[in-house]
């Protein structure tokens, strides 16, 4: 998709969309295997699914929850909802969708290696994108995604098994620039 915007997505059902602002981040094939990776990596543990689970779970606990407090007192029903929402967000919703992130990029790592690509590569993308992103201004415990220091050291713990993954690849694939857009 034409956009500056640094990111790529995977939608429900396995499209992936690329936003060609992410291109000069992924700098080679390599880069580009890493994105990829991560979005088939989303889409084969159908995170987009639950994560749509999950949702309506706590809806359908929120709404259960407004229905038992109908008796209290207005202004003490609106603080009580407000806190559960709050704790749904931040002991639900955000630490799942931090760990389908890092579920993603495991698969992904993987993937790539199979693929021939050197996992490495992973590591030095992701170096690249915090440089390019700013490094992420929001705390980890507020944010989808784990901060790009949590994803550096992460790939970095699975680079013994990626490699050797690698390592075996009939097909190693020699990184090549992307070309400029």
């Amino acid at each position: 998709m034409q956009s500056k915007q640094i990111n790529a997505f995977c939608l429900p059902g396995g499209k992936v969309v690329f936003y060609t602002g992410i291109i000069p981040v992924c700098e080679n094939d390599g880069g580009m295997a890493t994105v990829m990776g991560h979005e088939i990596g989303h889409a084969l543990a159908r995170h987009g699914s639950q994560r749509m689970a999950q949702k309506k779970i706590v809806g359908i606990i929120q709404q259960s929850a407004a229905v038992s407090l109908s008796d209290m007192d207005p202004n003490q029903q609106r603080q009580v909802m407000a806190v559960l929402g709050i704790g749904a967000q931040f002991g639900i919703l955000l630490p799942y969708s931090r760990e389908h992130e890092s579920e993603a990029d495991h698969l992904g790592v993987l993937m790539m290696a199979v693929a021939g690509y050197d996992p490495r590569y992973s590591v030095t993308f992701w170096q690249r994108m915090a440089k390019a992103t700013g490094g992420g201004k929001t705390p980890e415990f507020q944010s989808t995604h784990p901060s790009h220091e949590t994803r550096v050291r992460q790939l970095e713990d699975w680079q013994e098994e990626a490699l050797q993954i690698y390592k075996s690849s009939q097909h190693q694939q020699s990184s090549r620039p992307l070309p400029n857009r």
